[in-house]
């Protein structure tokens, strides 16, 4: 029986002094239930009770499912692996291409501008003899003999 009650002492040291190193180990944002220090102090002043406590309330939890390690998804490793990279890419060359169809549509409207403002100033130039010519043609008529002269008083 003494050999019992030496391997049992042995035994919860080992566990409390687990449950301090493993206490003291974990990250302070991670601990759940109460804070790092008041499990320490827990583990501490009800030793069996403390440590028991602290593996079932206060220990942080692994992450993922319990039971056997499934493989996690696979990241991308190389950028044309990656989604978002690819969807990114996607979208700076549809902005590229908007601002190209842009800067064209901008030129061909300088262009025909350019165009309409040389035709009126050419238009303008040769309107002017050519509109001085029919009201000659029509002053000559009516100096002359003709019906178009009749008309006018």
């Amino acid at each position: 029986m003494p050999r019992l009650l030496l391997f049992a002492a042995i035994l919860a040291v080992a566990v409390v002094i687990y449950a301090l190193i493993d206490c003291v180990m974990s990250r302070k944002h991670e601990v759940r239930s109460i804070s790092k220090t008041a499990w320490f102090l827990t583990i501490l002043l009800l030793p069996i009770i403390g440590a028991g406590m602290w593996f079932l309330f206060g220990r942080p939890r692994k992450q993922g499912p319990s039971g056997p390690r499934r493989p996690s998804p696979r990241q991308p490793t190389a950028p044309d692996d990656d989604p978002a990279f690819l969807q990114n890419l996607e979208t700076q060359r549809w902005q590229r291409a908007r601002e190209e169809e842009r800067r064209r549509r901008e030129q061909e409207q300088k262009e025909r501008d350019a165009k309409e403002r040389d035709a009126k100033e050419r238009g303008t130039d040769k309107d002017s003899p050519a509109r001085d010519d029919k009201h000659d043609g029509e002053g000559n008529d009516d100096a002359g003999s003709g019906s178009a002269g009749a008309h006018h008083p």
